[in-house]
């Protein structure tokens, strides 16, 4: 059960690094969101696109951790994946921003 949370607490930790690079990314003219869904909030407002990413990250992390004991090696396995997604999407941004300082004068 504590790996579960683990889980829980590093998914979260991920979320709000994706979050934030993506703003700063969007702000700085530097990239675009990749996920078309989010972009429809991105593209109305900066604001709605971050109530939408927290409000439907916390949705899904919280029906995961409610659900993790009935389904407990079904949701350990969603939450590494979806840890595994993230993790890629971080290695992507931080790839981002080593490029962005060696290119920088």
């Amino acid at each position: 059960m504590r790996r579960i949370i683990n889980l829980v607490y590093v998914l979260t930790f991920l979320i709000l690094v994706d979050l934030t690079a993506t703003l700063y990314w969007i702000a700085n003219d530097l990239g675009h969101e990749a996920n078309p869904i989010m972009n429809l909030f991105l593209a109305y407002s900066p604001l709605l696109f971050v109530v939408a990413k927290l409000g439907l990250s916390a949705a899904g992390v919280f029906i995961l951790y409610y659900f993790r004991k009935r389904f407990k090696k079904f949701i350990f396995k969603s939450l590494l994946a979806l840890n595994l997604v993230y993790i890629a999407v971080f290695v992507y941004h931080l790839w981002g921003l080593v490029f962005l300082l060696l290119n920088t004068n």
